[in-house]
């Protein structure tokens, strides 16, 4: 059968010793165009006005803050798939705060 995944995004959950900001810069400046992904229900207007949490929820907080999403669209070419993993690798590489 000839099937074509119909994904529509990919993320991923930085260390907690890289600075996603420094990241997304980094990434947009080689025109690849990654932005911030989730913002927890508990912490967004809408969350805050009609919603109920138990606690802090510091790992929903800790993973948002972590969590980017990477360009994915069916015409993005094998190149330009291997371009991201490689800007993206070296981004965290240089980006570790240790």
């Amino acid at each position: 059968v000839d099937c074509q995944q119909n994904a529509h995004m990919y993320y991923v959950i930085l260390d907690s010793a890289i600075d996603r900001n420094n990241v997304l810069a980094q990434l947009r400046e080689n025109q690849i165009y990654a932005v911030f992904h989730y913002v927890p229900l508990h912490s967004s207007p809408a969350g805050q006005q009609y919603g109920k949490t138990c606690g802090q929820l510091p790992l929903t907080n800790t993973l948002s803050e972590r969590l980017i999403r990477l360009p994915l669209w069916v015409g993005l070419t094998e190149a330009e798939q291997e371009r991201v993993v490689e800007v993206l690798t070296r981004c965290i590489t240089q980006g570790r705060d240790d």
